[in-house]
């Protein structure tokens, strides 16, 4: 080759080179791993973690997560894995996001300890990816365990007094447990005929009036029921209600049988105890089996 072809291709090789991109090495990322600690007081503030495509990034908790609340904010379908266990919620970027991009990522818990939650915020970060990260929450403090001690105690002294009422009363049965506890004195028991609206339904009838019995302290309401349909019925709860409103009153219904066969009938009994109605109100009661699909229904009574 003559020596001016010679310095011709070497000139040319030089700027092939010259004008050929510069290739970017491939972007390294260190790999972390975190413990996050969850406190009553930073409840609801954001923890950021850094994550990058194709690395996972598994968060595991404590504390068993409320799998069905777990959202990811608007990242849905920018993700190419999105996995959430009992304890454990994983997840892969499909690709990057972009720059000051950020994903909200909230984990509910299932059980009722605070924080009831966590949140977090999913970024890129050009050097270092978060692959796993731990977190817990703080134990409760000595004050919100006696707080919650208190409450039991309270609610314990609550149940005691009812206790110590229904022992009262079961002490001794019959008149003499009655005089006893009280709730038969020498204002003696009034027996009347309640005005009632009687009502049949759902196979059910009222054969006869309801009654009312009010002694110092109880009231109590009987009516005799008639299974007309063609399957057993029992009553399990009474409803009691102002006509005009309110709350009602869910009480339970008694009778001496396990159940009222088709064709056959029963005295039913509610007790009556506590409730605050004007003289001569107007109720409404309603006898309902236990998944409530029979009902007899009394729109109108006065006792």
């Amino acid at each position: 080759m003559p020596l001016i072809n010679r310095h011709l291709a070497v000139v040319s090789l030089l700027l092939l080179g010259a004008s050929a991109p510069a290739q970017e090495p491939p972007r390294v990322r260190e790999l972390t791993r975190r413990r996050v600690t969850l406190a009553r007081s930073t409840a609801g503030t954001p923890v950021e973690l850094h994550i990058a495509p194709d690395y996972l990034t598994t968060l595991e908790f404590d504390s068993p997560v409320e799998r069905t609340g777990v959202r990811l904010g608007d990242g849905e379908g920018r993700f190419a894995l999105f996995e959430v266990g009992t304890r454990l919620v994983t997840l892969k970027p499909a690709g990057d996001l972009r720059p000051g991009e950020r994903v909200l990522l909230t984990v509910p818990f299932a059980d009722d300890r605070v924080p009831a939650g966590a949140v977090f915020t999913l970024v890129m970060h050009d050097s270092e990816v978060d692959v796993q990260v731990q977190v817990t929450r703080l134990p409760r403090t000595a004050e919100a365990v006696q707080a919650e001690l208190d409450e039991v105690r309270a609610a314990c002294a609550s149940k005691e007094a009812e206790l110590e009422a229904l022992r009262a009363r079961g002490t001794v049965e019959g008149p003499v447990g009655m005089l006893l506890s009280g709730l038969l004195d020498f204002t003696g028991v009034a027996i009347m005929e309640a005005k009632s609206t009687l009502q049949s339904g759902d196979g059910l009838y009222a054969s006869t009036s309801v009654f009312s019995y009010q002694g110092h302290g109880w009231a109590a309401l009987s009516v005799e029921v008639k299974n007309t349909g063609s399957v057993p019925w029992a009553p399990a709860k009474a409803r009691l209600s102002l006509a005009n409103g309110g709350r009602a009153r869910v009480l339970p219904a008694r009778m001496k049988g396990a159940r009222i066969e088709p064709g056959a009938t029963a005295l039913v009994v509610v007790e009556v105890e506590g409730m605050d109605r004007p003289q001569g109100a107007t109720l409404q009661l309603e006898l309902r089996d236990t998944v409530g699909a029979r009902r007899l229904f009394f729109p109108s009574l006065v006792f």
